[in-house]
């Protein structure tokens, strides 16, 4: 035992120079979903694992989940699982098929439109049509796809129809929003429902009017006891959406929602504005201390959008960003330097902001209209913008075109380590695909290590990464066969070096 204690001794001294960093940014196509073919007897284009994802990913462990809107044996979408290193894609759950489109109902919900949210190994998310109403429900499903639920089915009345924006989990309580019905106008609401489905309750139905808001289409966040979101419409007569306070504790339309901010343009109906404030956001907030972070698809000086920040007192507006002007290519379509209509949620990283534009930067769309969207970063306070990577949906590989890039990115992406992974709603096999971006200039990936019971286990974070040992720290290092995270060394040596190696 003495001598595997030493052994251990000398394996963490190295350990603490067993590091690994990446010096450029690279962008992979993790999986590509398949091409769909038209279902004449539902008349819906189907296949065995889902298309058009406007849905980002969440990250567990090594593991991302995430929804398509459509595809799937039905047509109505699936909720699939993917490893970080593009590996074991699995169609968890495939929505059921409906008495007729749209309107119609079915057991589970249809055509899901915005991310999962992840708890203790339960995924929980909106579908925005079918149920045993037929306007959407609400459900969960365990990460390894037993278990789906129909926590609540959508209809007519108070509760709201169709939910397409993400669902905020807090203790053991579900928030979230459905773009329209509720009382009155019938112009969306907010609720909140137990994580076992009981106790469905609206908190607001909006109206539209000058001290409301109208249509929310994206999730709420949430401080102490106080909830904050985004309308795309509403706030008055020139109100182009409104960014809202309300409370928690079910104040229904009473004292306990307040409009922060009213996005405004001109008073033509479907007519985008140009201007300096952006309009019609439909993505979640961010919060970060007592400032909200957002991004709006039009308006701005350019008409393409803007990113911006806000006080939780409703001071101190500020555009970070505007996107710019669109030019017109010869080629077809329209493209400029930094993306346009970001339709994301932005995710904050100390000081820094990542998102994404559905349009715009350099390179053509699948279709040829539009850029094919970009991947940027921000500072928070406004500098530093930068565009990391131009969507590419077609290559051009020995005189054959290959739809291998992404196109059209409808969600944000999350951060794990050095890595961006997010979607795109179309490219790939022209019906989206799941992608990784490797961060230009990458912070290390830390090699950790646990000692349990004599025996040393190495992990690490990145599937971009394989390990290496040598017996000398001057030595040669080489990869060690079959190691995948976490490893158990075998204690063969009195000492042994090891290192992380970017693949």
């Amino acid at each position: 035992m003495k001598s595997v204690i030493t052994q251990m001794s000398l394996l963490m001294a190295a350990l603490l120079l067993a590091e690994a960093t990446t010096g450029a940014q690279s962008y992979t196509n993790l999986y590509s979903f398949s091409s769909a073919g038209f279902d004449t007897l539902n008349n819906q284009l189907t296949n065995s694992d889902g298309t058009e994802p406007y849905s980002g990913v969440v990250l567990s462990s090594n593991v991302l989940y995430g929804t398509t809107y459509a595809g799937g044996t039905n047509g109505y979408g699936t909720v699939f699982r993917l490893n970080m290193d593009g590996t074991d894609f699995t169609n968890l759950h495939t929505f059921g098929d409906l008495s007729f489109y749209p309107g119609g109902t079915n057991r589970d919900g249809a055509n899901p439109h915005d991310t999962l949210v992840l708890t203790n190994n339960v995924l929980y998310g909106t579908a925005s049509e079918g149920g045993s109403n037929g306007y959407g429900s609400v459900f969960r499903l365990n990460t390894d796809g037993t278990g789906f639920t129909n926590l609540h089915s959508f209809s007519l009345g108070s509760d709201g129809i169709n939910p397409i924006g993400k669902l905020l989990v807090s203790g053991n309580t579900l928030y979230g929003t459905a773009s329209y019905g509720g009382a009155g106008s019938g112009a969306g609401t907010v609720f909140k429902l137990s994580v076992n489905g009981a106790g469905y309750t609206t908190l607001h139905s909006f109206s539209g009017g000058t001290n409301d808001g109208s249509l929310p289409n994206g999730g709420l966040v949430i401080s102490g006891s106080t909830l904050y979101g985004m309308t795309s419409s509403g706030g008055g007569s020139l109100g182009k959406g409104v960014i809202f306070a309300m409370s928690t504790n079910g104040t229904g339309n009473g004292s306990g929602y307040t409009n922060l901010y009213v996005f405004t343009g001109n008073s033509i109906p479907a007519t985008t504005t140009t201007n300096s404030s952006g309009e019609t956001p439909v993505a979640d907030l961010v919060l970060s201390g007592n400032t909200l972070y957002g991004t709006t698809p039009h308006g701005g000086t350019n008409g393409n959008g803007i990113i911006f920040a806000i006080s939780t007192n409703g001071t101190g507006f500020t555009n970070l960003h505007t996107f710019g002007f669109a030019d017109y290519d010869p080629d077809g379509g329209y493209t400029n330097s930094d993306g346009a209509y970001p339709t994301c949620t932005l995710i904050l990283s100390g000081n820094t902001l990542y998102g994404t534009t559905s349009q715009g930067g350099n390179q053509m769309s699948v279709t040829g209209s539009d850029g094919s969207g970009t991947v940027f970063t921000i500072n928070t306070d406004g500098t530093g913008f930068t565009n990391l990577y131009d969507f590419i949906a077609i290559f051009i590989i020995n005189n054959m075109i290959s739809f291998t890039g992404g196109s059209g990115p409808a969600a944000g992406v999350i951060l794990s380590d050095n890595t961006l992974y997010g979607t795109t709603f179309s490219g790939g096999n022209v019906e989206g695909n799941v992608y990784a971006f490797t961060l230009p200039g990458a912070a290390p990936v830390p090699l950790n290590l646990q000692v349990t019971g004599g025996s040393l286990k190495l992990s690490w974070n990145s599937p971009a990464f394989s390990l290496q040992s040598a017996v000398n720290l001057g030595g040669s290092f080489s990869n060690v066969p079959g190691a995948t995270s976490p490893y158990t060394v075998p204690a063969t040596n009195s000492q042994q070096f090891f290192r992380l190696q970017s693949n």
